[in-house]
């Protein structure tokens, strides 16, 4: 039972970093082709900034629920 926990966190782990550093080089060379002249700012956006803010945080809480079970237990 532990060894297939470990290895789904391992799984999920790679997965939102495959996905993170996937989207982060498709803006990068996005912005990268648009030149100069089309700048976009974020900033002005309340959602994206809540959105940033609260996925990480779910994310943890998804990784630490199944850990926090496994003490519960013993």
């Amino acid at each position: 039972m532990l060894f297939g926990l470990r290895f789904s966190l391992l799984l999920l782990a790679i997965v939102l970093f495959v996905t993170v550093f996937g989207v982060m080089f498709v803006s990068v060379w996005k912005h990268h082709r648009w030149g100069l002249d089309r700048r976009v700012n974020f900033h002005d956006s309340v959602l994206v900034e809540i959105c940033w803010a609260l996925i990480p945080c779910v994310i943890v809480v998804l990784l630490v629920w199944p850990t926090a079970r496994i003490f519960w237990v013993s």
